[in-house]
């Protein structure tokens, strides 16, 4: 079955009409016709079976019906904050995070990012990958991406922060301490974090940890933690 993704909240009985671009993809890319049967998700979490009612000029309309069963999201909300880098580390980090499961993507500024704030037409660009990406993977929820300093720890919400130096402990014994439901990832650009954005961090309550004896480039790194996480307290490869 065809995926579509709706900017327009999805119900049963409604007729939507898909974004230009989605449009586009639907008609010219994939070439459905009237009558074809898609899925259509919103990236609220739903997923609706779909009939094409109408492609006209640059417009594709759909006829929503009933909901589909299953769930594709993880039980665990994961925030990779990832240091602003060159824009296609960025978008690697936003396609393959998105596939993995991430829920969140938060760009800062770090000491020695080399790379400016995005713009708002660049971030339109990162919320297209993290849609198709979503879309591709068959996630029901769209991350957000957004731009923000990294928020202090909590009960509810470990926080780890990825350290190439010796002060790091193993991830997996981090691991071992106990699960939340929410967590945190913080990456560094390609020099990493300095000590003062490190002395920082565990004031706000995050755990330093190391990945392993190998240094990963920046936009690997945010990955492939969470993947792990999602491996350790989630779905991931259970």
């Amino acid at each position: 079955m065809r995926r579509v993704f709706s900017a327009a909240p999805c119900a049963p009985g409604t007729s939507i009409v898909l974004d230009p671009e989605e449009s586009h993809h639907v008609s010219r890319v994939l070439r459905l016709r009237t009558g074809d049967e898609v899925a259509v998700f919103d990236g609220s979490g739903g997923e609706w079976d779909a009939t094409i009612e109408a492609i006209e000029k640059s417009v594709v309309r759909l006829q929503v019906r009933d909901p589909r069963t299953g769930d594709s999201e993880p039980p665990i909300a994961i925030v990779v904050h990832q240091a602003i880098v060159r824009p296609e580390r960025v978008e690697w980090v936003l396609q393959k995070g998105t596939e993995v499961g991430v829920s969140a993507f938060r760009l800062f500024a770090a000491e020695r990012s080399e790379a400016d704030v995005p713009s708002p037409a660049r971030l339109e660009r990162y919320e297209r990958i993290v849609m198709e990406a979503a879309k591709q993977s068959g996630r029901r929820r769209v991350p957000t991406v957004s731009i923000g300093a990294i928020e202090a720890a909590s009960p509810e919400r470990r926080c780890f922060v990825l350290d190439t130096s010796s002060g790091g402990v193993a991830f997996a014994t981090a691991l071992a301490r106990g699960a939340t439901r929410e967590v945190g990832i913080a990456v560094g650009p390609e020099g990493g974090f300095s000590e003062a954005e490190l002395e920082r961090s565990a004031a706000q309550g995050w755990d330093a940890v190391s990945l392993g004896p190998r240094i990963l480039r920046t936009e690997t790194a945010g990955v492939v933690a969470a993947a792990i996480v999602l491996h350790a307290w989630g779905d991931l490869g259970r």
